[in-house]
């Protein structure tokens, strides 16, 4: 993977991450004014769009990865940035 694409990735990973946290303050709020209707249809919402994001990303990983190069070889490289199985943010419990 040329190193532009691993540094943009890198840069769409932090990017989603800031969204990701912005909807869970979103969250926080609709929490403390105890809207549990809009709070539960926020939530899905959030996790819908983190969902996504995860999915981008692995679907970029995958096609900067596999540009007419040695996939094997550079399997681990951006893997070292990102991990593909974690959500953004990691360790975010997005239950009510």
């Amino acid at each position: 993977m040329s190193e532009e694409i691993q540094r943009s990735i890198l840069d769409v990973a932090l990017a989603i991450e800031r969204l990701n946290q912005a909807f869970e303050k979103r969250a926080d709020a609709l929490r403390q004014a105890g809207d549990a209707k809009e709070l539960q249809q926020w939530l899905t919402a959030t996790h819908a769009m983190r969902d996504s994001g995860n999915i981008y990303l692995s679907w970029a990983q995958h096609y900067g990865r596999s540009g007419g190069t040695d996939v094997a070889a550079e399997e681990s490289e951006l893997d070292e940035s990102l991990d593909e199985g974690s959500t953004w943010p990691p360790d975010q419990h997005l239950a009510p």
